[in-house]
């Protein structure tokens, strides 16, 4: 056996796309015609043929989750999908950029085919907006067959509206607590305190917007380069439209530059987007109705099924399982008494056991549009700074606040994969303390029990035969759980911490930003038609090796035999077959939580685990 050491120089494929809305910020425009002193890149003029390899009447879903604002890797995955593609628009747009040869496209999605972007569409990359938009006006135009589902990173963001409000700035420092949910973060005053270090001003001094905006995103929301990438998204508008947000005329469009080129996503010049500019933004993208996380969330779901399969961003265990929250529902350690945990419960005192699977998705969405219109009708605190709008949802995607029953943010992965001995052994722990000391922060961190047949037999007998998830990172491609196991198919696709540090691969590595290296995963699910059908995973590997994996049939038609039986499935010494990376070699990995392991064996030198075996 050895370790994967090759690098493969491909060529980055290169598109621009700025889907914009039309917003409340007045700006002004360059002049027409100013010269851009960014870099240009080719576009390649092929980019049109990957979408004639579906010219059959082949049924194909595309899937894609946690871009994260990455617009680099999103444009890559269009290039590469066999579902989505870009078409010419009318060239009228033209005359609102602030450029000259530019011509306007926007995503189509092809014949007989689905898309689903399966949330946390913001935070770790300068293309939020621009993504939001792209998704949005693709759901629009395909309101059918493109489901959007939220993820956490989209949902938190409710809070800019009733904590950045001028009423919560005028709450003493020390009365912005540390969030509930992590108690080793700092808090607001500790973290002005640790910026005092460094300046000559006061604490009241420092308390302005921007900074509260800084430490909750540094803090609270997991994303400390937020606030900088936004302001390089701003002044990217700003370079090609001469204004953000660019006007109405451009709703849905993409701006290329008609010589075959792109302008690059690093502006040469972010100093005249300033700190309040940026606050604007945040609070413009939620809050207005026409904001582009605002409009994401407005035409999303937080579960989907198509034929056999069933899409949300976290995961279904037996705490998730039928289970609704109450509309009720606060964004809080909950101070309700914990549910049976060690069996599945057909009742609840804090929401609502439904035992139909496409009824519970239906009230799950339903769950999700009653929160939004919430929120919208009273985003702030009330008085006693009790209760706001969108509550419910902020709690749906916080793992204590539900008990950890999160459909949202429980999750399988654990080491790279879907299943270790490690995530077992927590788990056992976790649930222990949560029923000993009623503690519901022992939810944090946990991977659900893939290998649980309650939620699998649930599933089946409703018809979905397969799971499709993002939400939390599995190396360098998606981890696969074979039907073999449980007769539910599990496949978790989150690859954004897929850099691997044990190899060198130059500047290369950071194609797609410091965590997600230069991996790349396309997932697809083909076939005759919606239940029956195969998961296809394709894509680039952490060190540049292209692989390409078919997973078996999942239908009726059983006579029909078709893809790798081995993909999806554990060795008898712990390692998880994830890739076919050439003919009889197949990429392995193992690992515990961030800690991750690779491997390239040979067909000949894989002894495979029983299938009733959970030992690693």
């Amino acid at each position: 056996m050895t370790m994967i050491s090759s690098v493969l120089h491909k060529p980055l494929y290169l598109f621009v796309c700025l889907l914009l809305f039309s917003g409340g910020f007045c700006c002004a425009f360059n002049p027409m015609g100013q010269q851009n002193n960014r870099p240009q890149h080719f576009i390649p003029q092929s980019h049109h043929s990957h979408i004639a390899n579906n010219m059959s009447d082949e049924f194909r879903i595309g899937y894609v989750a946690d871009v994260e604002g990455h617009w680099g890797y999103f444009l890559e995955y269009v290039q590469r999908s066999k579902v989505l593609d870009w078409e010419e628009q009318d060239n009228h747009n033209k005359n609102f950029s602030s450029t000259t040869g530019i011509t306007f496209q926007m995503l189509k999605l092809g014949p007989n085919t689905h898309f689903i972007y399966s949330g946390d569409s913001v935070d770790k990359g300068p293309g939020d907006i621009r993504l939001c938009r792209a998704l949005v006006s693709l759901k629009k135009r395909y309101p059918d067959r493109v489901h959007l589902l939220v993820g956490n990173r989209d949902l938190n963001k409710l809070r800019f509206a009733s904590e950045l409000s001028d009423e919560d700035m005028s709450r003493p420092i020390d009365d912005i607590k540390r969030p509930f949910w992590d108690p080793d973060a700092k808090s607001y005053k500790e973290h002005l305190e640790e910026i005092l270090q460094t300046c000559d001003c006061t604490l009241d001094q420092l308390n302005t917007k921007a900074e509260r905006l800084r430490w909750m995103l540094k803090h609270t929301l997991g994303c400390p380069d937020t606030f900088e990438f936004r302001r390089e998204e701003i002044s990217i508008f700003k370079d090609e439209y001469g204004c953000y947000p660019p006007h109405s005329e451009t709703h849905g469009s993409s701006p290329v530059h008609t010589d075959g080129t792109r302008a690059s996503d690093v502006n040469g010049d972010t100093t005249e987007v300033t700190d309040d500019d940026v606050v604007n933004s945040f609070e413009y993208e939620i809050n207005h109705p026409e904001g582009s996380l605002r409009q994401y969330l407005h035409h999303a779901s937080i579960a989907a099924i198509i034929g056999n399969t069933i899409f949300v961003h976290g995961a279904i265990d037996r705490l998730t399982m039928r289970f609704v929250p109450s509309k009720h529902s606060k964004f809080e350690l909950p101070t309700s008494p914990p549910p049976a945990f060690s069996e599945p419960s057909i009742e609840t005192t804090d929401g609502t056991m439904i035992n139909d699977v496409h009824e519970w998705v239906q009230s799950l969405n339903e769950y999700l549009q009653e929160g939004l219109r919430d929120f919208e009708s009273r985003p702030y605190w009330n008085e006693e700074r009790t209760s706001r709008g969108g509550e419910a949802l902020l709690a749906i995607q916080n793992r204590p606040s539900m008990w950890g029953r999160s459909v949202v943010c429980n999750s399988y992965a654990d080491g790279g994969v879907v299943a270790t001995d490690h995530a077992e052994e927590q788990r056992r722990q976790a649930l222990r303390v949560a029923e000993e000391e009623l503690n519901p922060l022992a939810f944090e961190g946990i991977a659900s029990n893939v290998f649980d047949q309650e939620p699998a037999d649930w599933l089946l007998a409703h018809g979905i035969k397969r799971i499709v998830v993002g939400h939390k990172p599995t190396g360098d491609c998606p981890a696969v759980l074979s039907s073999a196991y449980t007769g539910v198919e599990v496949c978790s696709v989150d690859t954004s911490f897929a850099r691997r540090r044990d190899i060198s691969t130059g500047e290369k590595s950071n194609r797609f930003g410091v965590h997600r290296g230069d991996a790349i995963a396309l997932v697809e699910i083909a076939g005759s038609d919606s239940h029956n059908n195969c998961l296809e995973i394709s894509g680039t590997l952490a060190d540049g090796t292209e692989y390409s994996s078919t997973h078996p049939l999942i239908g009726n038609h059983k006579e029909t035999k078709t893809g790798d039986s081995i993909l999806g499935r554990r060795t008898s010494d712990g390692w998880w077959i994830k890739a076919s990376v050439s003919p009889g070699r197949y990429h392995l990995c193992k690992g515990n939580g961030r800690t991750v392991e690779y491997d390239t064996r040979s067909e000949k030198d894989l002894v495979l685990c029983p299938n009733n075996s959970r030992r690693q």
